[in-house]
C-alpha cells in the first residue's frame, strides 16, 4: 500500500511476489470517510505451502493529509477476534434498540 492514496476504494491488501498471489483483498468497506476515515479489510494470505489461511480483517485508520489519506494505524483481527467483537456489538446496540423502543412507548 502506496504511503499516501487519494481514493479510499483503492484500498487493498493484494500482494504479489515472484508472480505469485500471498495475500489477497477479499473485500472492503469504507466505514467513515472525512479528515478521519475508516476502512475495514477482509483479507486471506497464503501459509509457506501454499495453501490459503483462515481470512481475517484488518480495521484501518487514515487521516487525512493535504487532500490524499495517509495510514495512521491499524488493527488486525483474527476470526476469533472478530466474532468476539461481533458479538458485542450486536448485543450491546440491540439493548440500545430496547431501550430506545421502550422510551418511543411511553
Amino acid at each position: 500500500m502506496a504511503a499516501l492514496i487519494a481514493d479510499l476504494d483503492e484500498v487493498t491488501f493484494d500482494l504479489e511476489v515472484d508472480g505469485e498471489e500471498v495475500q489477497r483483498t477479499l473485500a472492503r468497506r469504507v466505514i467513515e470517510r472525512g479528515a478521519w476515515a475508516t476502512v475495514l479489510v477482509h483479507v486471506q494470505k497464503r501459509n509457506r505451502d501454499g495453501q490459503w489461511r483462515a481470512p481475517h480483517a484488518v480495521l484501518l485508520r487514515f487521516a487525512k493529509v493535504r487532500g490524499m489519506y495517509k495510514r495512521h494505524a491499524s488493527i488486525t483481527l483474527g476470526p476469533a477476534t472478530a466474532k468476539s467483537l461481533q458479538e458485542s456489538l450486536t448485543t450491546w446496540f440491540a439493548d440500545a434498540d430496547a431501550d430506545d423502543d421502550a422510551a418511543d412507548d411511553e
